[in-house]
């Protein structure tokens, strides 16, 4: 174990907490929204039970299932439990992080003490381990020179996931929308 070897899990941690947060806000909030078009259009369909054409009940009725089954699928996931455990591990690795020995430009540092590499191992099992893209994200936006500097793929790789995030996240939110509205426009 390296300083070094601390330093990357512990901002790679810090990246599984952020991606652990983003998936709790947005799948809380797309079931709340999925919840309020499910009210809505329950609650059109009691004056105009043809609004969507004719197969509007169908089309309710498998978005209140859907809404079930992806609530009951979120709630096993615990990403807020999860996230709060990363938070906790990758504080105590910056802890540890901090008291390992700095070394001179002349001379590496020592090693470190069989303590800090048993408190090291020690960390890695308390917590589930990040994933290889939050450590490629986690370089990408690393502040200074990196001793594992990125290669191409990789940089490309964060990027797209990033991006395909971004993308799929946003067409969650706007798909019960959209298809409500092609329904509606191409009703009989």
């Amino acid at each position: 174990m390296k300083k070094d070897s601390v330093w990357f899990t512990y901002k790679a941690r810090i990246q599984a907490h952020k991606r652990l947060e983003w998936l709790d806000f947005h799948s809380q909030l797309l079931l709340v929204w999925y919840a309020i078009l499910s009210t809505a259009l329950g609650v059109l369909t009691i004056r105009h039970s043809t609004i969507l054409g004719p197969d509007t009940d169908v089309m309710a009725t498998i978005l209140s299932v859907a809404l079930l089954g992806i609530s009951l699928a979120v709630a096993n996931r615990d990403f807020r439990g999860r996230a709060m455990l990363m938070r906790t591990n990758y504080l105590a690795l910056q802890k540890l992080h901090r008291g390992l020995p700095e070394g001179s430009p002349t001379s590496p540092p020592p090693p470190p003490t069989p303590e800090q590499i048993s408190r090291y191992d020690e960390l890695l099992a308390e917590s589930e381990n990040h994933r290889e893209i939050d450590d490629r994200i986690a370089r990408v936006f690393a502040t200074g020179a990196t001793t594992r500097p990125l290669t191409g793929f990789e940089y490309f790789s964060a990027a797209l996931w990033l991006t395909m995030r971004f993308l799929i996240t946003t067409l969650l939110y706007a798909l019960p929308v959209l298809a409500g509205l092609y329904a509606y426009w191409n009703r009989p």
